[in-house]
């Protein structure tokens, strides 16, 4: 009998101590066991066809599939969904059913996107040194020495090979200071990140593997 070899587990990657990107597009903070996703739009197809435009049914049952991976693997005693959680309002259906029967408690920080939404009534969240919020504005109450972790950039890095072949995959994109998370949403192009500055370090991520991008040579002087 031919023996089925189990599927390899989806790459992880301790970018900052404690900190860990999984390839399925969240973050899980060790120390204060912290599971952090940005940008899900719940509902991007059931909004776009409130107002006439008849897209496939996908998405929804991708975003509540890889959140119960997620949950499953890293057991955290908390999850955070950092703003833009929905697409729009008259989208909300499937974000509401997760939260009602959800795996663990779900903060919800409000977006630009949701920002009507009854469940996100809150703009920022502090953990440890870790200082959480949207990214579409900044905040007035961030405390020194935190690390900012937002979302909203949808950020992405492209790849080609001159001869016609294009590739974008999703990024964190990370520093000293601030991580800048990638978008949860299957829907989700993203937006390609300019050029890293010193210091900055982009995480290319990829179903099967994360790539770490060299950072650019200084200037000379």
């Amino acid at each position: 009998m031919a023996v089925i070899p189990s599927p390899s587990p989806p790459p992880r990657s301790e970018i900052a101590p404690g900190v860990w990107l999984d390839a399925r597009l969240g973050v899980f903070f060790a120390d204060c066991k912290l599971l952090v996703v940005a940008d899900l739009h719940w509902g991007y197809v059931e909004s776009h066809r409130a107002r006439g435009n008849l897209l496939p049914w996908w998405g929804d049952d991708e975003i509540d599939r890889r959140l119960r991976a997620l949950v499953a693997d890293y057991a955290p005693s908390e999850m955070l969904w950092l703003g833009d959680s929905l697409h729009a309002l008259s989208g909300r259906t499937r974000a509401e059913a997760f939260l009602q029967n959800a795996p663990v408690p779900v903060t919800v920080l409000a977006g630009n996107h949701d920002a009507r939404w009854s469940a996100s009534q809150s703009h920022t969240l502090r953990r440890g040194e870790f200082y959480f919020h949207h990214g579409d504005r900044a905040p007035a109450d961030r405390a020194p020495g935190t690390i900012e972790v937002i979302g909203h950039h949808h950020p992405a890095v492209s790849f080609w090979d001159g001869a016609g072949l294009r590739l974008k995959l999703p990024a964190l994109v990370s520093t000293a200071a601030r991580l800048v998370l990638p978008a949860f949403s299957p829907w989700a192009a993203g937006s390609p990140w300019p050029q890293s500055q010193p210091g900055e370090t982009l995480w290319a991520i990829s179903p099967r593997r994360l790539f770490k991008l060299p950072a650019p040579s200084p200037l000379p002087r």
